[in-house]
């Protein structure tokens, strides 16, 4: 897929505790829809109970100097889009088709 760079974190969840959320760098004029990633996550048989049930589009991964995926970072953005939050405060202008 269109896919440079990605990490999945837990985002809170009611009923279940915690679900994953994927965040996600496109490669340049790439595009990816929630449908487009399930697509491709059935297609590599990775069974249903590990895919992301949220999709996030953003411009970059926050990184440490050293350049490791700040996750802790992704985890409490996962955590302010479940309370409510409409959108990734790190992403570019993603297409809406991307959130689910």
């Amino acid at each position: 897929p269109d896919i440079a760079e990605v990490a999945i974190v837990a985002m809170p969840d009611e009923r279940l505790g915690e679900r994953g959320c994927a965040f996600v760098v496109l490669r340049a004029d790439g595009s990816l829809t929630f449908a487009g990633m399930q697509r491709f996550l059935d297609g590599h048989t990775v069974a249903r109970q590990y895919w992301p049930e949220r999709l996030e589009v953003v411009a970059a991964l926050p990184r440490t100097p050293s350049g490791k995926i700040q996750k802790f970072v992704l985890r409490e953005e996962a955590r302010r889009l479940a309370a409510g939050g409409l959108g990734s405060h790190l992403a570019a202008a993603a297409p809406p088709a991307a959130r689910r």
